[in-house]
């Protein structure tokens, strides 16, 4: 009976503490929990009044800085919604917002100049438009048709305009006469322009439901070699907003060339144009090589073009006849070439007569010394030339010598007296 009331007892004591530790344990998650609801409350009554605090303010400086009276609940709640979410939409709010990220893998460098190439012609007080033809046989122009075959990572622009045009990231346009219109209606197909000059192709039809078609041409059907010219559309313009003065690339034409069933001589076929801002973007990505001493020189297609490495001749200005020169000149080639020059080198000329040259001290010199001789000459004083002005020893000297002469005469003119 000893053992068995020992052993309740025991048991009891057991019990007890268990008990005690689950109240305790108990109590501990209780506190916490009411911790945790009491802070998300506190948190949510400071959010609350920022908010309040903010419409406020907002709302006073919407209303000219008014004094505040009582509203209703409803409507201070209202107004107070109504000016956060126009505050968040106005782009004042985000010019603010410094951009420290880097959109499309663009630096803000590049973005800047990106937005400039896309300036309107509006904000130039003068502006020229002409077209040339780039000769790819000349050497200036050998960096945009070599290599013919792709080689080391370098392909020629050809390839390029191909590459993305049959995967229709490069939207073309039909060449028209005299004019170019850059809108859905005029944008060509690669499938038409395949077929119209006979290039081979593969079509990718979509396994997804609505993606456009895709073509493919292999590198053995592409014809770089017979694409020997381009067409280009610049844009001579003064910008006035940056201080410049420069020839901008509007748009590019890949002219190829083949020859007749009945002539030997190659016959020219302009194929579409090109929007040179949907170029850009893919000139970026494709190296060439500099064609003088250093040719371990590399720069992208884009820099050949923007520092004006090509060259070609003008064949057409922007006039309301819509005529080419050799239209208005003739079909004389020598006066046709003295017309590209004369226009050419007006393009060129025009930058000096933009600018005021700080005259050299030489000029200043010589200025200075005119107006001098001027003033001498309208006061009837003669001045001697500098080449026969005589120093002051020349003229002692001289001096000297008439004086020792007149004394020789004067002694021999004595002695025959007296004789």
């Amino acid at each position: 009976m000893k053992h068995t009331r020992l052993w309740a007892m025991l048991l009891a004591a057991l019990m007890s503490v268990a008990v005690a530790d689950a109240q305790v344990s108990v109590r501990r998650t209780s506190r916490s929990s009411s911790e945790q609801t009491s802070s998300k409350k506190d948190s949510k009554s400071k959010a609350k009044s920022t908010k309040t605090e903010t419409t406020s303010s907002k709302g006073k400086t919407a209303a000219g800085n008014q004094t505040s009276t009582a509203k209703p609940k409803g409507a201070s709640t209202s107004n107070g919604n109504n000016s956060a979410s126009v505050a968040k939409k106005s782009p004042a709010a985000k010019k603010n917002v410094p951009q420290t990220t880097v959109a499309d893998g663009k630096t803000l460098r590049q973005q800047a100049f990106d937005e400039y190439q896309k300036d309107e012609a509006i904000e130039t007080p003068w502006q020229h438009i002409v077209y040339r033809e780039l000769d790819l046989t000349k050497d200036a122009n050998a960096s945009l048709y070599f290599p013919i075959e792709p080689m080391n990572g370098l392909t020629n622009l050809f390839r390029v305009i191909i590459d993305a045009f049959s995967k229709g990231e490069l939207p073309a346009y039909e060449y028209l006469d005299g004019r170019e219109v850059f809108t859905d209606a005029f944008r060509v197909k690669p499938k038409d322009i395949f077929d119209k000059f006979d290039i081979y192709y593969k079509v990718n039809s979509p396994k997804q439901r609505g993606a456009d078609t895709t073509y493919v041409v292999d590198e053995s059907n592409v014809p770089s070699a017979s694409v020997l010219s381009y067409f280009v559309k610049e844009r001579w313009e003064f910008d006035q907003k940056h201080s410049k003065y420069q020839a901008r690339i509007l748009c590019i034409c890949p002219v190829l060339h083949q020859s007749g069933d009945f002539s030997a001589d190659a016959v020219k076929y302009p194929m579409f144009w090109l929007n040179y801002e949907d170029l850009r973007p893919f000139l970026r990505d494709h190296l060439v090589v500099n064609q003088g001493m250093n040719t371990a020189a590399r720069f992208t297609m884009e820099e050949f073009f923007s520092l004006g490495q090509y060259e070609g001749d003008i064949y057409k200005e922007q006039n309301l006849r819509g005529l080419s020169l050799k239209q208005q000149v003739g079909d004389n080639p020598d006066s046709l070439k003295m017309a590209q020059q004369k226009l050419d080198n007006d393009l060129r000329a025009f930058e000096d007569s933009i600018w005021v040259k700080d005259p050299t001290p030489s000029d200043e010199k010589k200025s200075r010394r005119e107006k001098i001789l001027q003033k001498l000459e309208e006061a009837d004083i003669d001045v001697e030339p500098k080449q026969n002005r005589r120093t002051k020893e020349e003229v002692d000297m001289e001096a000297a010598a008439v004086e020792k002469i007149e004394k020789a005469t004067t002694q021999k003119s004595v002695r025959r007296n007296r004789n």
